[in-house]
């Protein structure tokens, strides 16, 4: 029996003893796969916006990463006109001095201006383990820079990238020193061919263990490759799918050509914008600036463009008084090559010159064309030593006068809010860009410009209302003058080109708009009483009355005598400016005579004659009908329950009452349905007497208000005539409508 115990318990012992050996075994071999790290090497001489992009994808998936030659002067050629890149393999080798014999380490070198991560170390080895090699390199479907090699690569599947790319690979410390000590190179050769040449070595890529990416499962090359990716989402997360390998890269790059399409997906990438938390990269990097006293601020140059004649330039220039932000913070820099709007700029500085820290205007006599004008306008930036340059064309209206605060804090290099044409689909900015350089419509155009998807956008062009960063102005010098491209799109070509980036807002729905000014005819009188089709807006903002929609939505409408009812349609200053163009048409003699011979009519003959002037003969025939149907039609709906106008009208004229001239009118019907009379002066100021008496009710109408209008039925029931004018003139306008 002792000895049956005796061999149980020993038993018992090898039992204990081997799963302790065993245990001890899997503690090794998980210490030894824990142990391997990975470290990221990037190169940058500057802290380019790209670079920036780079190091926010690097914390946010946490990666430890070493940047070689930043500040330093970049000696690798010009990489973007053809070869180059010598200068990153020097840098790197000499940082892999001290790593050359960590077995344990992974290293993986990138680029760094146009790539990101979209994942962390953990997945990035699994996916480097999975490979089974000790060196891969990133693949692309071009063989650069040297098509002659094409054939000497090996074979891959049609889904698959045959070709090497530099910007991106990885392996173990020893191999990867082994790749960048085995032969000389110098800071102009090209990074890329050197590293082909060493894979295309089939005994280098054996003895070294080398494999291309060629499923992307690490690494995405985007040129050539744009349509196989598609960005994904996952709860709060965005990723980069691609369709032909079904991999989901974790390094993507946009190398090669293809820079605003790689903006574009960044603009999602990396979680900045996803459906369920929105904007996550907008809240890094801002600035707050409240609560700084005056002198605190960041001095601005305020850079005003008027380049061609534009409708509400009053209203722009209040705006811009408008803005809240000190103006002894702003210098102004003002030019405007059109002698139409010297009345408009003279008020302006007549009434706020002394206001800004400084102005310096450059009128029409100085003959200097608009893209000289902004390269001076940045050259006057730099010289005053201004932390931004605010540009801002005449078109672009700051309804918004926090913008300019809002904007600063951001803290982006060039930015820009969103403002459009007002119920058109034109804004300030492109979200895309074709091989041309012209306006493409980007995937996502729609839902910015709708704010149904509300951030801060990378796009590649944008215009009208621009906010620059002071220390990228010195190398933006001359930016505005690149070939044969118009101003703005020339800046914007030089941004891109030195891979500035550029950002549109669209936080909040009320930056501002955008005027149309492309149909200004500048030989009107007071223009913008024509812009009612090109700038709805604007033009009912300035011409219907304040109180038009609140009378129009009360139960009852006044009514000063029987069936006629009166209402607030237009302001003083639409009837002013009515009354101006009247009087001066025709060099102020193109009032009718008040004959009742007519030849402006079909039948050559007025029964009741005025001293009138019809809007057809001021080019205003087609904005009355119009006003008719949108402004008049509706308040006759609710007079009249039950008729419905046609708003047509063949009588639309401007009537003059003078005492020495027409005093008044005989008593009449109106070859109308109903009759719009509406006063444009006022009585006991611009005038004496005048009115309307509706006979058959013995009622009169004798203090209408200036903007007010009149409608009553015309034919058959009232009956009317005009009272007399006494002294001083009385306009009124007249419409017969639905005869």
């Amino acid at each position: 029996m002792a000895s049956s115990k005796f061999c149980k318990s020993l038993v018992y012992l090898y039992i204990f003893t081997y799963i302790l050996q065993l245990g001890s075994l899997l503690a090794e071999s998980k210490e030894a796969e824990e142990s391997e790290e990975l470290l990221v090497f990037t190169v940058a001489t500057a802290e380019t916006d790209g670079f920036k992009r780079f190091i926010r994808s690097t914390k946010k998936y946490g990666l430890s990463v070493k940047t070689l030659g930043l500040g330093e002067e970049w000696k690798g050629g010009d990489m973007e006109m053809g070869t180059g890149g010598g200068h990153k393999i020097i840098l790197l080798k000499e940082a892999m001095e001290q790593y050359k014999d960590r077995e344990d380490l992974i290293v993986m070198f990138t680029d760094s201006y146009d790539l990101v991560f979209t994942s962390g170390e953990k997945d990035i080895l699994a996916a480097f383990e999975k490979m089974n090699s000790k060196v891969v390199f990133s693949a692309e479907g071009f063989c650069w820079p040297d098509r002659d090699l094409m054939d000497d690569y090996p074979l891959v599947k049609m889904t698959e990238k045959r070709y090497l790319n530099s910007g991106g690979f990885m392996g173990y410390a020893p191999q990867i020193y082994s790749i960048l000590t085995s032969s000389a190179v110098g800071f102009e050769d090209d990074d890329q061919l050197f590293y082909t040449k060493i894979f295309l070595n089939k005994d280098l890529r054996k003895q070294l263990s080398i494999k291309l990416d060629t499923k992307n499962e690490i690494f995405q090359n985007l040129h050539g490759a744009l349509d196989e990716v598609k960005l994904k989402f996952k709860g709060g997360s965005s990723f980069l799918y691609n369709t032909y390998s079904g991999s989901t890269p974790m390094v993507v790059h946009g190398n090669g050509p293809i820079k605003p399409e790689f903006n574009a997906l960044n603009n999602y990438l990396v979680d900045h914008w996803t459906p369920i938390n929105g904007c996550q990269g907008c809240k890094e990097d801002t600035i707050s600036i409240n609560g700084l006293k005056e002198e605190d601020h960041p001095k601005v140059l305020l850079s005003i463009f008027i380049e061609r004649p534009t409708p509400f330039i009053k209203e722009f220039f209040e705006k811009v008084a408008a803005l809240k932000y000190p103006k002894s913070r702003i210098d102004i820099f003002l030019h405007y090559a059109d002698t139409y709007h010297t009345e408009d700029v003279n008020k302006f500085l007549l009434e706020h010159q002394n206001d800004y820290a400084s102005v310096t205007q450059y009128t029409p006599e100085s003959k200097i064309n608009q893209w000289k004008a902004k390269n001076m306008a940045i050259d006057e930036c730099i010289n005053i030593n201004c932390q931004y340059f605010f540009m801002l064309d005449s078109e672009a209206h700051l309804d918004n006068a926090n913008v300019l605060t809002t904007l600063i804090e951001q803290n982006r290099s060039v930015i820009a809010p969103l403002i459009m044409r007002p119920g058109k689909l034109w804004s300030n900015f492109w979200g895309a860009i074709g091989r041309d350089g012209f306006y493409k419509r980007s995937d996502d155009y729609m839902e910015i410009i709708e704010y149904r998807k509300k951030g801060i956008w990378n796009v590649p062009y944008m215009a009208n209302v621009i906010l620059v960063h002071g220390h990228r102005l010195e190398e933006l010098r001359g930016a505005f003058l690149n070939g044969d491209l118009d101003p703005d799109m020339a800046f914007c070509k030089t941004l891109r080109d030195k891979g500035v980036f550029m950002y549109v807002m669209n936080k909040a729905d009320d930056y501002g708009h955008l005027i149309n000014s492309d149909n200004v005819d500048p030989t009107h009188v007071h223009e913008e009483m024509y812009q009612m089709f090109d700038n709805r807006q604007d033009w009912e903002r300035k011409y219907i009355h304040p109180d038009y929609y609140k009378h129009l939505n009360e139960l009852e409408l006044t009514q000063p005598c029987p069936d006629v009812y009166w209402y607030p349609v237009v302001t003083p200053e639409y009837c002013e400016h009515l009354i101006e163009i009247m009087e001066t048409h025709d060099g102020g003699k193109g009032w009718s005579g008040g004959k009742n011979e007519d030849a402006r009519l079909a039948g050559g003959y007025e029964n009741v004659p005025t001293v009138d002037i019809h809007m057809n003969q001021v080019g205003l025939e087609p904005h009355w009908l119009t006003f008719l149907k949108d402004y008049i039609a509706p308040v006759s709906l609710k007079a009249f329950p039950g008729f419905y106008t046609r708003s047509n009208a063949i009588m639309n004229f401007v009537v003059r009452y003078k005492p020495d001239e027409q005093p008044l009118l005989r008593p009449h019907h109106d070859s109308s349905t109903f009759t719009i009379n509406l006063a444009l002066n006022r009585v006991g100021v611009d005038y004496e007497g005048g009115g309307c008496r509706f006979l058959r009710y013995n009622c009169s109408i004798t203090s209408p208000h200036r903007g007010w209008a009149l409608m009553h039925p015309g034919r058959l029931t009232h009956y009317h005539e005009g009272l007399r004018t006494t002294s001083g003139v009385r306009y009124i306008m007249v419409s017969f409508v639905d005869p």
